[in-house]
């Protein structure tokens, strides 16, 4: 076991407080000037050039802003049948930090990114951009579709470059020791600024009943031919989809699943609302979701719609940062704007600690620097830096 001399806080906080601002300290900053990276040659050759996770954290009173490449720190690729390259996507993202319920239509998830995960990953819904003849009525289910040219990390880029995932994000929850053991820890979050967690929560909305798999809702309707949607809509001949075969298995389209309330633990946008790590007041929350055997089960990360206001700047790629816009710091840990003793002090348990894994770690392990699944001496460096600048430039 490691061992190394405990540091003394000058005051100790209870670490509950670090919970207190997560759309802000989840995010998984670059400080150590890490680059992407796979196991193949030519993918490594051009990831190595491209900063890996998030760059940027800035906020103001309403809204967090991130900057981030689209690539993650973790190894990612080959993917076969897949020709396509992961590029630098110059991520700017904004969150509502406090995000309302849609109490009018709620918007559809489109294509293209719904979200980020705390690494600045792209999150994609569940279509593949294809349908039965182009008619967009039987569309295609992208993690069936596509899921040969996923990676072991369980994504893929687009033709554009753009890294994402269609379904729960094997990388990164290996990352963050997300096994079931405990809570799943906060992964993302959807673009109407409601946090994303893995498949892990507790049994009960109020925080009681042990950890359990969220259980999606939705199940694979009991049909043979496509001739009516889900929502009982009766088709012309002319809109079939083709019949259930082993060329198109149940569940090759969006439209063989129903959505049956009180299945499972999660509702249509498949979240719910409940006590989490981070929320300890209470959230709503999506989860992603897998079945018993571990496979995702649809409808993997969000569902058809958002169950928030969408922020439809992130959509229409039109984001832009007001100059109030104050720099996040992962070293400013009590968020008051600058590295100081409050800091050093909360720093210090956790250094105590050392394993992000343990049960007596903050939610999110906000003190490892530099995401290595540890608080230890290489933080200690970090944080020390940061201490001597003492403001978050």
């Amino acid at each position: 076991m490691k061992t190394r001399p405990a540091l003394f806080c000058l005051i100790c906080f209870p670490l509950s407080v670090l919970a207190q601002e997560p759309t802000l300290t989840t995010w998984r900053q670059n400080a150590t000037g890490a680059k992407g990276q796979s196991s193949d040659t030519f993918i490594n050759n051009v990831l190595s050039t491209i900063l890996a996770d998030v760059q940027q954290v800035r906020s103001t009173a309403t809204s967090t802003y991130i900057n981030a490449t689209g690539v993650p720190a973790y190894p990612i690729g080959p993917w076969p049948s897949n020709p396509n390259t992961p590029s630098n996507q110059n991520i700017l993202a904004r969150f509502p930090r406090t995000p309302q319920a849609q109490s009018g239509t709620h918007t559809a998830t489109g294509l293209g990114a719904i979200g980020l995960w705390i690494d600045g990953v792209e999150i994609f819904n569940a279509k593949d951009a294809r349908s039965y003849q182009n008619k967009g009525i039987w569309n295609q289910n992208a993690v069936i579709v596509e899921g040969p040219s996923f990676d072991s990390a369980g994504g893929h880029p687009a033709p554009g470059g753009a890294y994402h995932h269609h379904q729960t994000p094997t990388g990164l929850r290996v990352q963050l020791g997300d096994n079931g053991t405990r809570h799943s820890p906060l992964l993302g979050y959807a673009f109407d600024g409601f946090p994303i967690y893995g498949p892990y929560g507790y049994a009960n909305p109020n925080g009681s009943g042990g950890v359990v798999r969220m259980d999606s809702s939705y199940r694979k309707r009991s049909i043979t031919t496509r001739t009516t949607l889900p929502n009982g809509t009766v088709l012309t001949a002319a809109n079939y989809g083709p019949v259930v075969s082993t060329q198109y298995p149940l569940g090759y389209y969006l439209e063989d699943f129903e959505y049956i309330q009180g299945l499972g633990h999660l509702d249509q946008y498949n979240g719910r609302f409940c006590i989490t790590p981070d929320y300890p007041g209470g959230t709503y929350a999506y989860f992603t979701t897998i079945d018993a055997s571990g496979s995702p089960a649809y409808p993997y990360i969000l569902g058809p719609q958002y169950y928030g206001v969408l922020a439809t700047d992130n959509t229409s790629h039109s984001v832009s940062v007001p100059g109030t816009a104050v720099k996040y710091c992962e070293a400013d840990i009590s968020c008051d704007g600058q590295i100081d003793d409050a800091d050093f002090a909360l720093f210090a348990p956790m250094y105590d600690i050392l394993l992000c894994t343990d049960s007596a770690m903050s939610p999110g392990c906000p003190a490892d620097l530099n995401h290595d699944g540890a608080v230890d001496d290489q933080d200690f460096v970090l944080f020390a830096s940061a201490y001597d600048a003492y403001l978050c430039l």
